[in-house]
């Protein structure tokens, strides 16, 4: 079990980036300890939009099942007529349902509360012997070629006093926010603007006589804005209030007059009661960012990297992405597999992900002031599935190097081919402008109805690709329509198992290739929805997907797979 272990990386921290991270290191076997300077778990819907790309992850670290059972979908947004505040004068879909396809088994985002969300990712933790210490606090660190020596301040419990703690670990992770210690400490900057003038009020209450199946809107951002949106929880709803004549200090410090402000403005309901807010806060846009993660073995991650409009639903979101690009590197790093210089890849590859974040949800801030309504409909780039790294230094596609002399030896463009410089192809971070076809750094689809094949079970078994990805391991799609199975199955034999897997995909109702005995998988593309989306041109047959669920090589056979490998692991392959 994880505690037996002395932990070897400190995550100061525990929302859900911290979380996250923590279940990343642990699922690759990492120790880790995690401490929350509040005494208390969270209360409340902060961050409660889950896009679609994360309930993927969530699929990697075998939890969204039970997200997805505690979650409902977003509810359709009623705006209300006023002065009556009864008769609705416009609906529509904030996120228009969409079927899942075989790629994209979740494509709707999904609405959970970050109180609830947090109990699901302590209960994982707990099955690794890990818990969150609460009460902890951070006061200060020292950084050394070999560690990270911390003094650490417990909260008084009972009748003992604060006490102090001296400790140290191989690594530090600052997840505590926006307003943390971590990033502040480390000397990072943190440039970009806080808004003034577009204070609001954010929380949740209880309400009586109000349907929790809609997102209910009155009223204008250009005098008062009052927004009720449905939660999971019966009469619970996450509220907004905003606007340009409203006293944002009055009501952020008064329960009675917050409450006045919603009956006024929702047009005097006899029929409605606003009853318990259990929190609420006055909110004020930030929006900032750092220039890099960190530096020798201290990084940061989620809030305490980046902050910004909460319009768009991508904060919580881009945080544990975040962490699941740095879980897995850092697990290579701390078991010796990896150089730290691969670290640097986190700043590399997150970093135009943020910058386009944050360029998107203030695009729809501002048009949500200007009370453009239908602005407030979901884009399909905000799901977060054409989120890349395509420009990264670490991702391979032997395709580039074909398509600019198919006549080359392989040999000689592994010596002498240099990609074109990153001018030259400008990076879309999201994937606004991507044509479908998939590149090395994009997201690896999944693909549903594969028929596990297996000369000892002759039962055919159904799977998908993403039961068999996970947060710990590189895997290796091997479709042995296109290549020679064998010499690839035989280089991917010179990693250790605990890191790389191999998937030999067979056509369908195509013969299984004898050498597809030294896989770890072999499964029937029944449905061909494998082959079309990982290689639709048919020009490479190999493609390696991450542990965060990034193609990171598409390739023809050994020889640029050794390339990609190369550039993860520090030391050359040991048999």
């Amino acid at each position: 079990m994880a505690h037996e272990r002395p932990p070897k990386v400190l995550i100061v921290g525990g929302g859900p980036s911290g979380l996250i991270l923590a279940l990343s290191l642990l699922q690759n076997g990492v120790p880790v300890r995690i401490i929350e300077k509040s005494s208390k778990p969270r209360l409340g819907q902060r961050g409660a939009g889950i896009m679609p790309r994360t309930l993927e992850l969530f699929a990697y670290l075998h939890i969204v099942d039970e997200v997805m059972k505690q979650g409902i979908l977003t509810p359709k947004v009623r705006l209300y007529e006023m002065p009556g505040g009864v008769k609705p004068r416009h609906e529509f879909e904030m996120s228009p349902y969409r079927d899942p396809t075989p790629s994209n088994p979740f494509l709707n985002p999904i609405m959970l509360g970050q109180d609830k969300l947090e109990k699901i990712f302590y209960a994982a933790l707990a099955s690794y012997g890990c818990s969150v210490e609460l009460g902890t606090e951070l006061k200060s660190f020292n950084q050394t070629e070999k560690c990270v020596q911390v003094k650490l301040v417990h909260e008084a419990r009972d009748a003992e006093g604060e006490f102090e703690e001296n400790s140290e670990y191989e690594w530090m992770i600052g997840t505590d926010g926006a307003k943390g210690v971590v990033r502040k400490l480390l000397g990072l900057s943190f440039l970009g603007e806080t808004r003034v003038i577009e204070n609001f009020i954010v929380g949740d209450i209880v309400v009586e006589g109000l349907s929790n199946k809609y997102w209910h809107m009155w009223g204008e951002a250009s005098d008062v804005l009052i927004s009720l949106r449905g939660t999971e929880t019966p009469k619970l709803f996450n509220f907004v209030v905003g606007g340009k004549k409203i006293n944002h200090t009055d009501l952020s410090s008064s329960e009675a007059i917050l409450k006045k402000c919603f009956m006024d403005n929702t047009g005097n309901r006899s029929d409605l009661k606003f009853a318990e807010i259990p929190w609420m806060s006055h909110y004020r846009p930030n929006i900032r960012m750092v220039q890099k993660f960190g530096y020798g073995r201290v990084y940061v991650a989620g809030d305490a990297g980046h902050v910004h409009s909460p319009t768009g639903g991508q904060g919580v979101n881009t945080g544990i992405q975040d962490s699941f690009n740095l879980g897995w590197k850092l697990a290579l790093v701390i078991k010796g597999f990896a150089s730290p210089s691969l670290l640097e890849t986190f700043t590399e590859e997150r970093i135009p992900v943020i910058a386009e974040m944050i360029s998107q949800t203030t695009k729809l801030l501002n048009k949500a002031l200007d009370n453009q309504g239908g602005s407030l409909q979901s884009s399909g780039s905000l799901f977060q599935l054409g989120v890349n790294y395509r420009w990264s230094s670490i991702v391979v596609d032997e395709r580039k190097a074909i398509e600019l002399d198919r006549e080359a030896e392989e040999e000689a463009y592994l010596q002498d081919f240099e990609y074109p410089s990153e001018e030259e192809e400008p990076i879309d971070s999201y994937g606004t402008e991507h044509d479908g076809r998939i590149r090395a750094g994009d997201r690896a689809p999944d693909s549903s109805n594969l028929i596990i094949r297996s000369p000892a079970n002759p039962i055919k078994q159904k799977c998908h690709l993403f039961q068999i990805f996970d947060s710990s391991h590189h895997t290796v799609l091997i479709f042995s329509d296109l290549v020679n199975c064998s010499p690839i199955l035989q280089a991917c034999s010179a990693y250790p198992k605990d890191l790389v897997r191999t998937v030999v995909v067979v056509g369908a109702k195509k013969q299984t290739p004898a050498s597809a005995t030294l896989a770890d998988f072999v499964v029937e593309d029944h449905d061909e929805n494998a082959y079309e989306s990982y290689c639709s041109t048919g020009v490479c047959g190999v493609c390696v997907v991450r542990p965060d669920g990034v193609v990171g090589a598409i390739v023809q056979g050994p020889v640029w797979m050794h390339r990609y490998f190369r550039g993860i692991y520090s030391a050359k392959p040991v048999r």
